[in-house]
């Protein structure tokens, strides 16, 4: 699979699930608050968070938390979420 179009983030990158993996595209402040929702992690859509997923390296902390979360479940799952919660997905 190739890497997503667009800057390279947490929230635009490929992460392995416990099976697949899914490519998340997120492009805006309401999908990262959207994401955040559909990962049962509304911690992560603290105030500003979006302007520190933009900065942050697409391997970082950021990215580490989104690792393990979605390694908890297949990718036919989180697409499930990801849908039901208007995340961009691939």
């Amino acid at each position: 699979m190739t890497a997503p179009d667009g800057p390279a983030n947490p929230g635009n990158r490929i992460y392995h699930c416990s099976s697949g993996q899914i490519e998340i595209s997120v492009q805006t402040e309401e999908q990262w608050h959207a994401l955040a929702a559909s990962l049962g992690r509304p911690e992560l859509a603290y105030e500003g968070a979006w302007q520190a997923v933009l900065r942050s390296p697409p391997d970082g902390d950021v990215a580490q938390v989104l690792e393990e979360v979605f390694a908890e479940d297949t990718a036919e799952v989180w697409a499930r979420r990801l849908e039901a919660h208007g995340v961009p997905y691939h």
